[in-house]
């Protein structure tokens, strides 16, 4: 299958669609958590809290560019299943303010003061990863349907975050 079988960026979009994404510590433990997103140039951005003393697996995976496997799911049958799952290296970002907000803006209806400092605080990090590989698959009436798999670009400059209306 060459292109994907849903609009895997409209999908992403949803408002208030949490990502889950795992991680392995550099112990080789497993972390998982659900996670807010925005996907925005060619990448999932997320933004994670750095507290002093407690363990950060994501941002070490970001600070050290180590794998995550990220899925955004929806489970509500017999008529909406829909998965995309990717693994892509993780880097730290440089901060931007206005890609946090964004963030932050598909989750909570009503921005305010709170949520911006909360948005602000010097203790969060933004990170980002890439998908280089995955699949998307949705079970219409819970049949099973084609799935669609990448592990490099279906073509030249493609990335599965890509409009699929294009070319």
């Amino acid at each position: 299958m060459e292109r994907p079988i849903f609009d895997i960026p409209g999908f992403l979009a949803e408002r208030a669609r949490p990502a889950s994404v795992a991680t392995t510590t550099g112990r080789g433990n497993t972390a998982l958590a659900m996670m807010w997103f925005v996907a925005e140039d060619r990448r999932l951005w997320f933004h994670t809290p750095a507290e002093t003393g407690r363990p950060a697996p994501f941002l070490d995976a970001a600070r050290h560019e180590r794998e995550v496997a990220v899925m955004v799911a929806t489970f509500d049958p017999p008529d909406d299943v829909r998965q995309v799952r990717m693994t892509g290296r993780a880097r730290l970002e440089a901060k931007d303010g206005a890609r946090v907000r964004r963030i932050y803006e598909r989750y909570v209806p009503d921005w305010n003061a709170a949520w911006a400092d909360h948005a602000a605080s010097p203790n969060a990090c933004l990170w980002s990863m890439s998908p280089e590989r995955g699949m998307a698959v949705t079970y219409p009436g819970l049949e099973n349907g084609p799935v669609f798999r990448w592990s490099k670009p279906v073509r030249p400059g493609w990335s599965v975050l890509d409009s699929v209306s294009e070319g």
